[in-house]
């Protein structure tokens, strides 16, 4: 019980901005040796720059103010497991939260509109046309392990992520591979996860990797969170 307690607090903080805090301590550090060793406000200015931190743009920024669905596909078919339900749910929050005045559409609604159709026959853009949806995001999930050997818990998997303009066929406006995402990329020892919570970590970090393609995100936190997650045991 106590590590279960302990995994969820450090999830739960990492999430919330500690990791960030973190990795941007290291950058401060930095910056103020190269602040001492040198004079002008130029470089002051650079090195409070870097420890701000800088978001990357949107690689499709077009759902801003659109109604959307997200549909996720893993070797069982269409939102037809729980990893897929899942990813679906950690995606369509992630959205909700990030994309300005996006109208998501429920996840509940979106299975049953799937699995209305016949399981050889499942269109995107027909969903999307039931679901009045504007875009369909479908996150093709393939090959997931989450061990390496019996002693690591070390995820992997293989990810694509597309945007559908709903009534516009089956032809993808936006796509973007994610071959082999592993994390974390040094692993962590099974002894302080049971499966569950490390999949449950696993695909919330996945999901997280794969939702930001659609919003603006600031790449510092990614150093700390693996580093908090391969390092849970040393503490203990």
């Amino acid at each position: 019980m106590a590590a279960n307690f302990q995994v969820e607090s450090i999830w739960q903080s990492v999430s919330s901005g500690t990791a960030k805090i973190v990795s941007r301590f290291c950058l401060l550090s930095v910056a103020c040796v190269a602040v001492a060793t040198a004079s002008g406000c130029g470089l002051l200015a650079n090195a409070m720059y870097i420890v701000k931190g800088v978001d990357l743009p949107a690689e499709f920024d077009d759902l801003k103010e659109k109604k959307v669905a997200v549909i996720v596909s893993t070797e069982a078919g269409l939102n037809e497991d729980g990893t897929a339900n899942l990813v679906t749910r950690h995606i369509s929050e992630l959205f909700a939260r990030n994309i300005k005045k996006v109208e998501m559409v429920n996840t509940d609604e979106v299975d049953r509109i799937v699995h209305d159709q016949p399981i050889g026959d499942r269109s995107v853009s027909i969903i999307g046309s039931r679901l009045r949806a504007d875009y369909v995001v479908l996150v093709e999930l393939t090959d997931l392990k989450l061990k390496d050997g019996q002693t690591l818990f070390r995820g992997r998997s293989n990810a694509t992520v597309s945007a559908y303009k709903a009534g516009d066929g089956d032809r993808a406006v936006f796509r973007k591979s994610f071959p082999e995402f592993i994390y974390p990329q040094n692993g962590a020892p099974v002894t302080d996860f049971d499966e569950i919570q490390f999949k449950r970590i696993y695909l919330s970090e996945l999901s997280m990797r794969i939702a930001r393609t659609f919003y603006p995100f600031d790449p510092s936190i990614d150093v700390a969170k693996d580093a908090a997650v391969s390092s849970l045991g040393s503490g203990q």
